[in-house]
This record gives C-alpha cells, structure tokens and sequence, in this order.
C-alpha cells in the first residue's frame, strides 16, 4: 500500500499541478463560481414554469407566476453566455496580471460581432445561451491573449506621463481592440456567405457536439471521478478537473430544460446536477463516515471529529474529515474513499439509463445544497430516494475500515 501511494503521488502530483496552474481553466471556475446566482435563477424558474404538474400549471397560469417565470428565465438561462463574455475574459485577464476591464469590453464586442444579429432589430437568443458557449471561451483566450502580447510588446498608444491612469489603459487597449473587431467583422462576413451561416454553427457542429458526446459518456465522466478523487486524496481540490466538464454539463443541462420546456423527452442522463449522485457528504462519499464518526466511534478523537464534521458533511463539505483524521494520503482509508464515488457515480448512471428513476431535469443544483435536498430539487422524491440508497451503501462500505481506525486510536489513546 505505501508503494501504491508513493507511485500516486509521483504520477498524479505533476498533473495535478500542471492543470491547476492552467490560468484559462482557473478563470473558468472562477467565472462559474460568479454566475451562480444567475444560473439557478434561470434553471429554479424554467422549472416553475413548465414543471409538469396540472395542480402546479393551473396555479402559475391563473396567477401570472408562469409569465414572470419564463421572462426570468429568459434574461437569465437563455442568454448566460452573454454574462459569461464579460466575465470569463475579465477573470481571464486579472490572472495573466493585466487591467481586466478593456479585455472583457473588446472579448465581449468581438463576440457580438460574430452573433448574427437582425440589424436595429434584436440579437436572436439562439447563440446567446449555451450553443455559443465555446465560441465564447475562444473568444476570449484569443483577445485576451492579444491584449496580453501587445502589452508585453510595448505595441500600444504611449500616453504623457500625468495622464489619469484609466484614460491610459483605454489607449492602450485601443489597438488590439481595433484588431479583434476588425477580425471579427472579418469572420462575421465570410462565414454568412457559407452554408453554416456564422462561425458559431461551425464550432457547436465541429467542436461543442463532439465534445459533449465525449465528455458525456458514462467512461468519461466516470474517469473524470476518479481523477477528482484521486487528486484530492492527494491534496490537489478536485476543482481543476470539474472545470474541465463543467460547461459540456451546464449545455446538458439546458438542452435538458428545453425539453422540459417543450415537453419532449429528456435527452441527456448526464448533466450538472448528476453531480448531486456521485459524491454524498464530499469527494469521497464521506457523509457515511461522518455519521459513523459522531454515533458509533469508540475513541474519543474520533467522535469529537464526527460531531463537527456531520452538519459541514450534510452540506458537501468534508474537509474537517479529509484533514483531521485524515483521509489524505491516509493507505487503510484509500480503497473507501476511492471506490465509494465509483460505485455511487456507476448506480446512479445504470439507474437513469434503466428508467428506475427518472432522468434530471436540468435544474441546476448547487453543491452545498444539503443532501436529499439537493437530489428533491434535482428531480423530485424517486431521486432523493437514490441518493438514501447511495449513503446507505457508502456508509457500509466505509464501516469496516472506519472500525480499523477508530480501534488503532482508541489504543493511541489508551498508551497516552
């Protein structure tokens, strides 16, 4: 077991470090993290407006609650990549350590330009939601990286020196502005001369649906666990693997709301609240333990822990446990904390696929939501019941070797 540990850290820890020093990736996370609110917004709202319930739809109706449930998840939802166009390059370029403002502007208005638009009419929502996402995120590694490679390069208007330091950034962002609209209009141009009609078709047909097929799979998602734990355990926060998936999942989850929406059938299995399945109590499916520690510990150390850890653990935080007995790097608690995600991910996907429970909504269900909580708003009792079943199992498959710890710091505590 100490040479599996030592052959994980060896192999894990320069990944694991090279992805979270990734700064386009942390910008991503951290743009996510900003537009929480504005996300569940949208999703809570799509779902009161078309939750399929007469009782529910007769309420909403007679009342205008639908109207206004639908106009907020139309500002919100249906056009969030618009939010993301200012914010992804404004976090974008406070990490590469430049004046974020001018870039998210100029990354913005390149990637309006390349919207088709009805002229002094509207801008069609279609590429404003999640189909245009990764034009987008291209968007924005493009003009945020030539802002940052004129500015090195001293290629900018030089302002006197007395100029308010506002006015001087705007000049020197001016240039490579100029660049990104003059490409963007371009771009904008050729592509409405082809039969993909803008540059938004061609990175959704070419890029965007190939990439959520794949990264949508059951191999993949279920791999993309396992690094997470795995990372963890190591001490790297399984973040920097999450962020990879999180937009391939959040454009599941609005093609999942759409059919909502439209009552069709839904289409993914595998969207942003699945999230909600995969990891009770934490990365590592540690609430079982929680529970363990605080009711059924014989050390003193152990019980004190599971009292403070159960309410963080009821909400998806586990650190207290991951650090405080700990589980990291821990060889008698790395077989549970890795194989419990494996399992829960592996039921809860067969369990959909077989039409046991019902697939997600798409309702976006943050992570600190407290758990049969989070599985009721993600798809009502027949999902909240799963996830009983999956603390259930955990709780089993931590027990054994919770008993070993607990019983190796009970003698601890009885030599001291």
């Amino acid at each position: 077991m100490n040479q599996l540990m030592d052959k994980l850290q060896k192999r894990l820890m320069p990944l694991a470090n090279k992805i979270s020093q990734i700064k386009f990736l942390s910008a991503l996370g951290a743009t996510f993290q900003i537009l929480l609110p504005v996300i569940m917004i949208g999703s809570f709202a799509c779902l009161g407006a078309f939750l399929d319930i007469p009782a529910w739809q007769n309420f909403v109706g007679s009342t205008g609650l639908g109207v206004i449930f639908m106009t907020l998840q139309s500002l919100t939802l249906s056009i969030i990549t618009l939010y993301i166009a200012f914010v992804l390059p404004y976090q974008y370029a406070s990490k590469l350590g430049m004046a974020p403002l001018p870039s998210a502007i100029a990354a913005l208005m390149s990637f309006l330009i390349l919207t088709p638009t009805e002229l002094y009419t509207n801008i069609p929502e279609q590429w404003l939601g999640f189909p245009g996402l990764f034009t987008c995120m291209i968007v924005t590694v493009l003009v945020v990286r030539l802002h940052k490679v004129m500015e090195d390069k001293g290629i900018y208007i030089h302002m006197p020196d007395g100029v308010p330091p506002m006015v001087e950034e705007s000049f020197k962002a001016l240039v490579p502005t100029v660049i990104s609209a003059v490409v963007a209009i371009v771009i904008s141009t050729l592509m409405a001369k082809t039969s993909f009609g803008c540059i938004h078709q061609v990175i959704y047909s070419f890029i965007q649906t190939p990439l959520q097929s794949f990264g949508l799979s059951f191999p993949s998602y279920l791999v993309m666990q396992i690094l997470c734990t795995l990372f963890m355990f190591c001490g790297i926060h399984g973040n920097s693997i999450l962020s990879i998936f999180t937009p391939l999942t959040m454009a599941a989850s609005e093609q999942n709301l759409a059919a909502l929406a439209g009552g069709e059938a839904l289409p993914n299995i595998i969207i942003d609240s699945f999230s909600v399945l995969c990891q009770p109590g934490g990365i590592g499916c540690t609430f079982g333990l929680a529970f363990l520690m605080a009711f059924a510990a014989k050390s003193k150390r152990m019980k004190t822990l599971g009292r403070m850890s159960i309410i963080p653990a009821v909400f998806g935080i586990n650190e207290p446990l991951l650090f405080g007995i700990p589980i990291m790097l821990n060889p008698l608690l790395f077989i549970p904390y890795v194989i419990s995600p494996i399992i829960c991910t592996s039921i809860s996907y067969c369990s959909i696929a077989l039409g046991i429970t019902p697939r997600l909504s798409g309702t976006m269900v943050n992570w600190t939501m407290p758990q049969f909580v989070s599985g009721f708003l993600a798809q009502g009792v027949p999902t909240m019941l799963l996830q009983v079943v999956l603390v259930l199992l955990t709780t089993a498959i931590w027990f054994p070797f919770f008993k070993m710890v607990d019983r190796q710091i009970c003698k601890e505590e009885g030599g001291e």
